[in-house]
């Protein structure tokens, strides 16, 4: 029998109320704050103003030369917005710029812009952003550092932050550049018009497919590249290959990749580059957004073992059963079965589980990911203490305790560190999830 443990009731043992028990139990704890409670290591919390993202795209355009494509996005919450009649202004100054061997700096750009928007949640949104672009070239085989500073015009704060980039074994032939993903999008965005990059994490809109953009630097003579897909329904499945000479010392190749190729969560996909008798591989990865899946799943199979706290057994006698192909389709069953409000595509029962998940990984990882030590599994069922203890024994051979404390359904639970390393164990086995 599959235990889950309702946050503000007793255990229940009956696998028939299993399910009920679930959304009562998450229902309850989705208005507490996930990180509202600091356990183990504290992390420096980020003023707005650092919330900026830099990313940078690197292709080989020249036997000796690298183009950098660096991207700074700017969420308006980064931002101090003021009311100035009917709208929300905030005035901003962005930079990107690289530095060599010795601090050098071989390349700039700046901008001095303005937003200016009529609604006031959009002074607080992540989504809605503004957008720049440096492209600067550098050459083969050195280090880099890509730098992107953001400066609120209003309170004078200033955000940094630092990309390491390390070309020094590109010398040694054939090399692939990690491979980009193309999106289409209208304008001009450093690579070809109309194209514009993406991470390929959890993209939301790809039309009727994707650019793979495949780079390198090759010798004379004849090479070649194979490009495989793995995904929910193909293993190391052969896409794509094509062949070229080094005449020119590199190659750079735009691969079309047809939407219906992508229809699964996560695409894995492997570029192999071979010439004379020399093989070098790239690997990325393409994720989709999907209606109903949390922003903490990007993997299905690895969801579906985390599920292990909640799963009955029938559940688990059907996933054995179940190929590859279909565990996708039976992880948004499961996760159906369990949503609170099944007429909207946001299901706060997945989220919040998934996101107790995420912070366990973050927080408690020891000889094994965090969600699967006796931490993190208390930590998904119940979710945050109210209080955490720490106590040494009085023992010569002193050990470091933990107690945890749940006011609301008078439950502690204590971990000792077994050898002073951080592998904390339940001093009584806890038996409410059945495994």
């Amino acid at each position: 029998m599959a235990w889950f443990i309702s946050r503000f009731g007793k255990i229940q043992m009956e696998e028939r109320s299993v399910i009920k028990n679930i959304i009562i139990f998450m229902l309850v704890v989705l208005s507490s704050n996930l990180n509202g409670q600091s356990i183990g290591r504290s992390k420096k919390n980020k003023s707005n103003v650092e919330k900026f993202v830099l990313v940078p795209f690197a292709e080989a355009i020249h036997s000796d030369s690298i183009k950098i494509v660096t991207f700074i996005e700017i969420p308006f919450l980064a931002l101090q917005f003021v009311k100035e009649g009917d709208e929300f202004k905030s005035g901003y100054q962005a930079s990107i710029g690289i530095k060599g061997k010795n601090s050098e700096d071989l390349g700039h750009q700046v901008w001095t812009d303005t937003i200016k928007v009529s609604d006031y949640s959009y002074t607080k949104s992540g989504i809605k952003n503004r957008k720049h672009y440096a492209n600067i070239t550098i050459p083969v085989g050195g280090k880099y550092e890509v730098i992107g500073e953001l400066q609120d015009n209003d309170t004078r704060k200033k955000g940094i932050r630092v990309k390491k980039l390390n070309f020094k074994a590109y010398s040694k032939l054939p090399v692939l550049m990690p491979p980009i993903f193309l999106l289409n999008l209208e304008g001009d965005w450093g690579f070809e018009t109309g194209k514009i990059p993406t991470n390929g994490f959890r993209v939301r809109e790809i039309g009727d497919g994707i650019d793979l953009k495949v780079s390198g630097f090759v010798d004379s003579g004849k090479f070649d590249v194979d490009i495989y897909l793995s995904n929910g329904t193909a293993i190391d499945s052969l896409m794509m290959q094509f062949s070229g000479y080094g005449d020119l010392g590199y190659f750079n190749e735009n691969i079309f990749i047809p939407a219906n190729q992508l229809k699964s969560l996560k695409n894995d996909f492997k570029i192999v580059l071979t010439q004379n008798g020399t093989t070098d591989i790239k690997k990325t990865a393409f994720s989709t957004y999907k209606p109903g899946i949390s922003n903490y799943v990007y993997n299905i199979d690895m969801a579906l073992r985390q599920m292990k706290y909640v799963m009955t057994n029938d559940e688990r006698l059907q996933l054995k059963k179940k190929s590859k192909k279909d565990k996708e389709q039976l992880f948004y069953s499961f996760w159906k079965s369990r949503d609170p409000t099944p007429e909207t595509e946001y299901n706060e029962l997945m989220e919040e589980y998934y996101g107790r998940v995420w912070y366990a990984n973050e927080h408690f990882d020891a000889w094994q990911p965090g969600w699967e030590t006796d931490r993190g599994m208390i930590y998904v069922l119940f979710g945050p203490p109210d209080e955490i203890q720490r106590t040494h024994s009085s023992t010569s051979m002193s050990s470091l305790y933990q107690t945890w404390s749940y006011y609301k359904i008078s439950k502690q639970f204590i971990f000792k560190d077994l050898n002073g390393f951080g592998d904390f164990r339940l001093e009584t086995p806890f038996l409410g999830a059945g495994l």
